[in-house]
């Protein structure tokens, strides 16, 4: 049966025989011994002994040791190997030997197993290969050196997470022991974790496949003997391998069940879903010949699977309208265009000659159409006649560099007629679908990514025609529909993402950028400037002051080493902004480059040639280098055209000079100025200005002074007047007030300063001052207090009365500023105490500074007394200066504060007069109200009464007829008496509605009257609040005056207090006369220890007083702390149970594992003991079996025996001998028979036993099975309550640690008030006396204006309108109420009397 096909008949998974894929196989080695013939040892391993040596010749078939013994069959007794040369002939490292298996196929790996003949290497590798082609690739490495030999470290296994591709080095094999017979067993999955996953591992699966297996010896295992050179010692050492098998199955990716070289035995019935595709394809597609679409990935990965969310789309072409875009191309690439028949609808081209003409597709069906790969090009063609002629270039596919094509009848299909037929090409790389030339499928899919161009050949002989349509291409796209199945998802390695890995990841790049995304991804090396790069360019997102490619410089204007890598290579260059520098390399010095433009030198520290200035200030201000301005009259290539300091121009050129270059040279004349050169200055042999004077016919040449210019034109600078004819004059500009000493050539005016007037420049103009090089200043008098806008000549202006101020614009002592009243107002007299005060301070102060300025002008000597005498009066002075100074300073502040308690009085109360203005206005408008409400009454009541009019003039016309017999029924009297009656009932309504109306008239007047009088009183309040807002602003300016005084009197008295102080401190330095002085220092000392002992006592008791304060506080922390303790011994127990329980829990786990090894040493004796009785019972049940054997025998011999009687007959005595022999031979056989049948019952009746026995045991195993599930749900509960009691305990913990921290922060608080206490000031209590009177006046003050009572005036009458507008909307409901009651009753009222009688009978 088919293993590849289940028992239903439905296809499974089926896999080939696992075998030893080199076996047989032939191994190249490249060394191997015998050619020529020569001699190698056995190694013995001990040193001196005699080795036994043979001779290797390849030659002689009873000593070669080729590589065909390495895959040959072994037996144990008959062994061969393959051996290398000897170490004599320079085997050893780091010369190698490759041994090279060639399997033939693909196979899955499982092992390589080595027996080696010799001793095992020291190092040696195995490498695998999964094409023929492709690079060899390290499988194991096994070396007692793994990092000096292969710079791996030595290790056996993979932690999850890593590469499971990477390669090992393991010391496990590379022992020198044992010396022959040695096993290496490499198995390629062990030590990978998904290797118990691998069916779902696409990395495991590649890595166990191979197509060639090579083993590469590196390096001999030696004893170290060999460092003698001794040839029979170096005759020891060689490889020599018995046996080289590689385990593996045939690699048919669950296709086959079987193999045959070189390919699988592939079983046709195939369930996609139980199947994969290899390493490197996906999308296993019964449609597709191939099986399995390669990974493109842009080459970057090797696996990738079926991604989701694309659908299968076509690129068609019908030409239902017309050509859709299609052109023709001839043999020299021009373009011509397809003709388009609507009747057929298709496109056709038409040649003269036999060069083929191609269809060339649209730009729909080029670009990206990678997602084509794998699938159809389908067309539909015919020709016009039959003689065609194919090439091999009839379908041509163009892109990213390559051109494949194919002839039109490849793939399958047909010949063209001229019938049409379709065409279909497979966009695949196989030898099945010959697209030439062949190319990688790698190859392939770059080409469909970028498609440039598809033509398709329409003509194949002269003058004939090819006719085009429906082509459609298959593709995908992404949306719904259909699952295109063939679209990838890769899998990409670390650097890139993408769905095909286009992109690389963050911090990393593109290698070769101009490969675009088939260019491999590195990281981003940014030398440890950035983490992060630009994925295209590679640039980095450099940081820390550095720039380029990879961060390897530091950026213009920072130098240094950027390549180390720390966040402080780049430092920044000592330059001025905008230039660069350099490091010297041999004397490591920074230099300035590119410095800014006319700058030099090592830091841009000097003017460069042709400009002048000073960039560091040395010689005075900073001035930045400016180009020297010498007219162009310089040579530019010259060096120091100019002062590199001043800018004087040097070496000026075409007859100039001066500091510019700006005049001519003596003897020369022109404009020097001019940008011709032809135009500067010429030479001139009349250099002189004269007028002639003629006297008695002699001509008389009389010089004019100060004329210049060939043609005496013009004065000389400094000079004017030029038109009088008689020379030029002086300016005589004042050097001062002018500018730079020129004047006007023709009025003789000079250029002045600003503020500066007059011919010459000699004075200020109007309202200026100080006339200075700079000019003059403007006096800026400020146009209120001064009396003119001219100020004197030291700037200032003359003030008005009650103005000060060098502009005249402050308020004099004891004067203020009102808005309301022009000038300075004067204070009122109280300020004038403080302003005597003040000048008393100031008298005081000027006779101290007249008395210290006497002490060393004193024509008379001044005895030590008098001195001493003098000295303490000035000292006293000081004093009293400072403490008044002091108090005045106490008491500005004061009224300051009672100002502004008044202020905040006087807004509370604007407050409140705005709230009862609005409480007035909403009064106004209800009783506005009110009376429309009324209005609206009386005018109700006018309709009404109307109308009653009108019904009682319509009744008063209506005839009543007497009735003439008494039994007629008077209708008309019952009619008329009911209307009487309303009529009555109405008028009395009318008139009640009348009086209510009359009683709301004259309430809502006598509202009126009152609102008229609150409006009047609101008019008061409106004037009293107006005459308080007046009052408040001239507080608040009397406020702000007193505030300026207070500050002006408040910096004049630290002024003096200053003053005082320096004296004072100018007064103690000088020497002490006597001990006085220091007694009296004592006596201070000892006042200011008194008054500090008082505070200390004051401070105590406030201690005393906070620290009972803290009592209760201090209880309620010890309460916390015994409530943490008590949570602590609460934890402690918990903790403790839960060390017992544990203990506990122990023990049972003890307890149960005794009693599970005595149940399992029962069990062992139990079984024992079962074999023993089967053997038993065996035996019995051979004995019973040997009772109907014995049976049979006495049966048979009495047979004989009656036989034997018969046959006798007369021979008695033989006969009686013989049944004598008989007798004996039952006896015989009875007794044989009754002592089996006796050891067979004994025998069952000990089986019986021992099954008791065993039946017993049994219980008693089952008894101790069910004790120990006891004993483990005891350990089980166990472990459960000291879980439970840990928990506890946790908790316990915790709030004894809550506990803590409360107490913690008690204390801290504790400790903050301590501090507090112990950092208490000096309390003044004279100055809490006086705030305390100060804020009683006001208070009294505010008392005596009866702000309250009018405030509650006001407030009760507010509150009676309120009750009287309460009062009115009553009124007005109760009216609105009776109107709809006769509203009512109008309604009720019939418009005519239709049910009474006619008052004529017919």
């Amino acid at each position: 049966m088919d293993e590849c096909i289940d028992e239903s008949d439905r296809p499974q998974r089926c896999m080939p025989e696992f075998v030893n894929a080199a076996f047989n196989v032939t191994v190249v080695a490249t060394n191997t011994c015998g050619s020529p013939p020569e001699e190698y040892c056995v190694q013995t391993g001990v040193t001196g002994v005699t080795k036994s040596c043979h001779i290797c010749d390849a030659g002689d078939p009873r000593n070669h040791h080729g590589a065909a013994f390495l895959t040959d069959y072994n037996t144990q007794p008959d062994t061969t190997w393959w051996q290398s040369q000897t170490m004599l002939a320079g085997i050893q490292y780091p010369n190698s030997i490759n041994l090279t298996l060639h399997l033939g196929k693909a196979f899955d790996i499982t092992y390589v197993r080595l027996k080696f003949h010799t001793s095992r290497p020291e190092s040696f590798t195995i490498y695998k290969r999964t094409s023929e082609d492709g690079p060899w690739i390290p499988y194991q490495y096994y070396s007692g050196s793994c990092e000096k030999t292969y710079s791996k470290i030595n290790r056996n296994f993979i932690r999850t997470g890593e590469d499971e591709q990477q390669t090992l080095c393991t010391d496990e094999f590379s022992d020198i022991s044992p010396l022959t017979g040695g096993n290496v067993a490499f198995s390629t999955l062990e030590g990978r974790p998904s290797a118990y996953n691998f069916d779902n591992s696409p990395v495991l699966q590649n890595w166990v496949t191979a197509t060639d297996i090579r083993v590469t010896l590196n390096r001999l295992n030696t004893f170290g003997d060999e460092v003698f050179n001794d040839p029979k010692v170096l005759k020891s050492y060689y490889y020599a391998i018995s046996d080289f098998a590689v385990g593996g199955r045939c690699k048919c990716n669950g296709h086959a069940s079987e193999f045959n070289q070189p390919s699988c035995l592939i079983t046709i019935k195939l369930l996609p879903l139980s199947l994969r595709c290899k390493l490197g394809y996906f999308n296993l597609d019964p449609q597709n010949p191939q099986g399995c679409t390669p990974c493109f990935c842009f080459q970057h990965s090797t696996v990738c699977e079926s991604a989701d969310g694309y659908s299968i789309h076509k690129v068609t072409s019908t030409f239902d309208r017309d050509e859709e875009g299609w052109m023709g191309q001839q043999r020299d690439s021009s373009s011509i265009p397809v003709q388009w028949s609507p009747t057929t609808r298709e496109i056709s081209l038409i040649s003269e000659d036999y060069f083929p003409i191609y269809f060339v597709a649209p730009e729909k069906f080029l670009g990206d159409q990678l997602l084509s790969y794998g699938q159809n090009l389908t067309l539909n063609f015919r020709i016009q006649r039959h003689d065609a002629r194919l090439s091999a270039e009839d379908v041509v596919l163009e892109g990213a560099g390559h051109r494949v094509a194919v002839p039109l009848i490849a793939q399958g299909n047909s010949y063209p007629g001229e019938e049409t037929q379709t065409f279909v090409f497979r966009l695949h790389d196989t030898t099945d679908y010959p697209w030439r030339p062949t190319m990688k499928h790698a190859d392939f899919q770059k080409l469909l990514h970028n498609l440039t161009s598809v033509m398709i050949r329409g003509t194949y002989s002269a003058s004939s025609a090819g006719y085009l349509d429906n082509v459609s291409l298959m593709t995908a796209r992404r949306g719904s529909g259909t699952p295109a199945r063939w679209v990838e998802r890769c899998t990409c390695p670390q650097g890139y993402v993408g769905q095909h890995c286009e992109q690389c990841d963050l911090r990393y790049r593109r290698s070769q950028p101009e490969l675009g995304r088939f260019s491999s991804c590195e990281p981003c090396n940014c030398n440890g400037h950035s983490d992060t790069c630009d994925p295209v360019t590679g640039m980095c997102n450099c940081q820390h002051n550095t720039a380029g490619m990879s961060c390897e410089r530091c950026k213009d204007g920072f130098y240094g080493d950027s390549t180390v890598g720390s966040s402080s290579d780049c430092k920044p260059c000592p330059c001025p902004a905008g230039a660069t520098c350099a490091v010297v390399p041999r004397t490591k010095e920074v230099v300035c480059t590119n410095c800014p433009t006319g700058t030099t030198g090592k830091r841009c520290e000097l003017c460069d040639d042709g400009f002048f200035g000073d960039p560091l200030g040395e010689n005075g201000p900073v001035r930045a280098c400016r180009a020297c301005s010498c007219n162009n009259n310089i040579d530019p290539n010259a060096v120091g055209n100019c002062n590199r300091e001043s800018g004087e121009c040097l070496k000026c050129i075409y007859n100039t000079a001066g500091v510019f270059c700006d005049r001519c040279k003596e003897g020369f004349y022109g404009d020097a100025r001019a940008a011709n050169v032809a135009d500067k200055c010429k030479r001139d042999f009349f250099c002189f200005c004269y007028y002639i004077y003629i006297y008695i016919y002699i001509y008389i040449y009389i010089y004019i002074p100060h004329v210049i210019n060939r043609d005496c034109s013009a004065c000389d600078p400094g000079f004017y007047n030029h038109q009088s004819g008689k020379g030029c004059e002086r300016c005589n500009c004042n050097p001062i007030g002018s500018t730079n000493g020129q004047c006007d050539i023709v009025s003789g005016q000079c250029e002045c300063q600003p503020g500066v007037t007059g011919q010459h420049c000699e004075r200020c103009e109007v309202n200026f001052f100080g006339f200075s090089s700079s000019g003059c200043k403007p006096c800026d008098c400020d146009p209120e207090g001064s009396e003119s806008a001219q100020c004197k000549e030291d700037g200032r202006c003359q003030c008005r009365p009650g103005f000060v101020g060098a502009r005249c614009d402050m308020c004099e002592e004891n004067y203020f500023y009102n808005r309301s009243t022009p000038g300075c107002q004067q204070c009122p007299n109280c300020y004038s105490l403080v302003r005597d005060k003040v000048n008393q301070q100031r008298q005081r102060l000027h006779d101290l500074q007249n008395l210290i300025d006497n002490l060393d002008n004193a024509e008379n000597t001044v005895s030590d007394k008098a001195f001493e005498d003098r000295l303490k009066e000035a000292e006293k002075t000081i004093m009293d200066l400072l403490e008044e100074a002091q108090a005045s300073k106490e008491v500005d502040k004061g009224l300051l504060d009672r100002l502004n308690n008044i202020n905040k009085t006087l807004n509370n109360q604007w407050n409140r007069l705005q709230n009862i203005k609005n409480t007035v206005d909403n009064t106004g408008t209800q009783a506005d109200r009110a009376r429309n409400r009324v209005r609206d009454a009386e005018n109700l009541i006018s309709t009404a009464r109307e109308e009653l009019d009108k019904a009682k003039e319509a009744i008063s016309k209506v005839d009543i007829k007497i009735p003439t017999t008494s039994g007629d029924p008077n209708n008309m009297t019952l009619l008329a008496e009911e209307a009487r009656k309303l009529s009555e009932k109405h008028k009395a309504d009318a008139d009640q509605i009348e009086k209510i109306a009359k009683d709301a008239n004259d309430t809502s007047t006598k509202a009126y009257n009152m609102l008229k009088k609150a409006l009047d009183g609101e008019n008061k309040t409106s004037s009293d609040i107006d005459e308080l807002n007046r009052k408040y602003v001239e507080a608040k300016d009397l406020a702000k005056n007193l505030e300026k005084q207070a500050a002006k009197v408040q910096a004049e008295a630290e002024e003096a207090g200053n003053k005082a102080l320096k004296i004072y401190a100018n007064l103690t330095s000088l020497p002490p006369i006597d001990t006085k002085t220091l007694e009296d220092e004592a006596h201070k000392i000892k006042k200011e220890a008194s008054d500090l002992d008082k505070l200390i006592d004051k401070t105590e008791k406030e201690y005393n007083d906070l620290k009972e304060d803290l009592r209760g506080k201090e209880t309620e922390v010890r309460k916390l702390l015994e409530k943490g303790k008590t949570e602590q011994q609460t934890a402690d127990q918990l903790l403790a149970r839960a060390d017992a329980a544990k203990a506990l829990a122990e023990e049972a786990a003890k307890k149960g594992i005794s009693t599970f090894q005595e149940a399992q040493d029962i069990l062992n004796n139990l079984r024992d003991f079962d074999k023993r009785v089967n053997d038993n019972k065996t035996a019995a049940e051979d004995a019973m079996r040997r009772i109907p054997e014995i049976n049979a025998t006495i049966n048979e011999a009495n047979e004989k025996t009656r036989r034997a009687e018969a046959a006798l007959g007369n021979a008695a005595a033989d006969a009686k001998e013989a049944k004598t022999k008989a007798e004996e031979a039952e006896k015989i056989a009875n007794d044989g028979s009754a002592k089996t049948k006796a050891d067979a019952e004994k025998a069952f009746e000990d089986t019986m036993k021992l099954d008791g026995e065993v039946n017993n045991m049994m219980d008693q195993l089952t008894a101790a099975e069910k004790e120990l599930e006891k004993k483990k749900a005891e350990a089980d509960a166990d472990m459960m309550m000291a879980a439970m009691a840990s928990d506890n305990a946790k908790e316990a913990e915790g709030n004894a640690r809550k506990a803590k921290n409360a107490v913690r922060t008690v204390l801290s608080t504790i400790n903050e008030l301590l501090s507090q206490l112990g950092n208490i000031d000096k309390v003044d209590l004279s100055k809490l006396n006086r705030i305390e009177n100060a804020l009683k006046d006001a208070k009294d003050k505010m008392a005596g204006s009866e702000l309250d009572r009018k405030l509650k005036e006001l407030n009760d009458i507010a509150k009676s309108q309120e009750d009287m507008i309460s009062d009115y909307d009553r009124q007005i409901q109760d009216i609105r109420k009776d109107i709809a009651n006769l509203n009512d009753i109008k309604n009720t009222l019939p418009e005519g009397c239709f049910n009474t009688p006619s008052l004529e009978r017919p």
